[in-house]
């Protein structure tokens, strides 16, 4: 049964608590002298059933003044049973509560767990230098790069090998200045799309550096285009990035 049927049950106790129905009793006394009162007449040892006497009330063979005083005290002890009763069915309620609350946080802690680690890129880190694992696609080309965070750098940057790995095509020439100070020839392209962890940008522009530019340990730099456009946090003790989209 869940915990919510559980809970149900519980709360109708309260409404199937017994409403004191009607019942008739006998009476008989046994060798010792004492009195016994049974409901079923099946229940009276065979040789006391000659003497038993029946009672639609318990306490219908005392005088008027004692009947009421055992009544009322009978009465008194089935109140007190019956709170008794919905106080421990509130208890039981109140824990089924708890538990559904505590089932709840645990939840909703785990939700945002999940969400938190759905948000961090594991990168590497080398010196002062962030390099973040980049998925790049271009007319149906899929490739899966190094690009190192930059935020001296103010467009994204692939260097040619990626550019003809994923065809991009050409859409205008100039020239970059690299970090040293050199001039290069450049081109501008546009990417169908690059994702970063979570965060995914359509119709991207990029900047193409030749080869002769190439840095060996990535494929190019993830410039300010990008992270201009979404809240990132570097975790250098796990080696780990959380990007999330800026809402405008």
């Amino acid at each position: 049964m869940t915990r919510a049927g559980r809970m149900l049950c519980l709360a109708g106790l309260l409404l199937a608590l017994p409403a004191g129905a009607p019942a008739e009793f006998y009476r008989y006394t046994d060798r010792s002298g004492r009195t016994h009162f049974v409901d079923e007449f099946w229940k009276i040892p065979e040789e006391y059933r000659p003497q038993a006497g029946r009672y639609s009330e318990k306490y219908d063979h005392l005088p008027e003044e004692q009947r009421i005083l055992h009544l009322e005290a009978e009465r008194s002890r089935e109140r007190d049973l019956e709170e008794e009763r919905r106080r421990e069915t509130e208890r039981q309620l109140e824990e089924l509560r708890r538990e559904e609350e505590a089932v709840r946080l645990r939840r909703a802690e785990e939700e945002e767990r999940r969400r938190r680690r759905a948000e961090e890129t594991e990168v590497e880190i080398a010196g002062n230098r962030v390099l973040v694992p980049v998925t790049l696609a271009n007319h149906g080309l899929e490739a899966r790069v190094r690009l190192v965070l930059d935020t001296g750098a103010s467009h994204t940057v692939l260097y040619r090998p990626v550019a003809e790995r994923l065809r991009i095509l050409t859409l205008a020439r100039g020239q970059s200045r690299l970090a040293g100070g050199r001039t290069v020839h450049s081109e501008v392209g546009r990417l169908e799309a690059i994702q970063v962890g979570p965060v995914r940008m359509r119709d991207f522009p990029v900047v193409i550096l030749p080869v002769e530019a190439e840095d060996p340990s990535c494929d190019g730099l993830l410039g300010m285009d990008f992270l201009q456009r979404v809240d990132y946090a570097i975790q250098y003790e796990t080696s780990t990035v959380r990007f999330t989209p800026r809402h405008r």
